[in-house]
């Protein structure tokens, strides 16, 4: 008896596990959509990355709203998810006498793109002090045994995490650049 209903009940079983587990169909359906969330930063809101909805921004907008103008804004964030942010950046040459201070990421690396005028990106070496300004973000003074590379237009730059850097414009005029900032959330290995 136990014999012929063993098969019975493994059939049985199979049913059941087969009707609990997901189905193609049930694994293709979008989430629910969701409203937007903010992302703010020194009082002015972002808006997040949506699942589904691609953004341009095409290098005519991002010229005449952060590149012509004397009047464009320092710094301007265009989009963000928990993984990483893209960010606007306009650098202005040092004043007479001005320090250039270093700074350093724990767990992200930034990209930088740049998109109008040059400059110099300080890379490596490290700072006379070393202050904490948060969760893995490190304020210094200026940076001592760096490499000074000067960027235009076009170039790129890759800061990885623990790399000490700092950029600033070259004299009469601004330097602007796309930054990307990568959340690593743990140091590359």
């Amino acid at each position: 008896m136990i014999t012929r209903t063993m098969p019975l009940a493994f059939v049985a079983f199979g049913c059941l596990i087969g009707y609990a587990l997901p189905r193609p169909e049930m694994l293709a359906q979008a989430p629910a959509a969701r409203p937007p969330q903010i992302f703010t930063i020194d009082g002015s809101k972002y808006p997040r990355a949506e699942n589904g909805k691609g953004v341009i921004w095409t290098a005519e907008e991002l010229r005449s709203k952060y590149v012509t103008p004397a009047n464009a804004p320092g710094s301007d964030h265009l989009q963000w998810a928990p993984p990483y942010r893209i960010t606007i950046q306009r650098r202005q040459p040092p004043q007479a006498g001005a320090t250039i201070n270093g700074e350093l990421h724990d767990d992200k690396t930034q990209i930088y793109i740049v998109i109008g005028g040059s400059g110099t990106v300080q890379l490596g070496g490290k700072p006379d002090v070393d202050n904490s300004a948060g969760p893995g973000e490190h304020r210094g003074g200026p940076l001592v045994g760096t490499t000074a590379h000067h960027v235009k237009e076009g170039d790129v730059v890759s800061i990885p995490p623990l790399t000490w850097h700092a950029s600033y414009a070259d004299p009469g005029q601004a330097m602007t650049y796309l930054m990307v900032h990568v959340e690593n959330r743990q140091t590359i290995p």
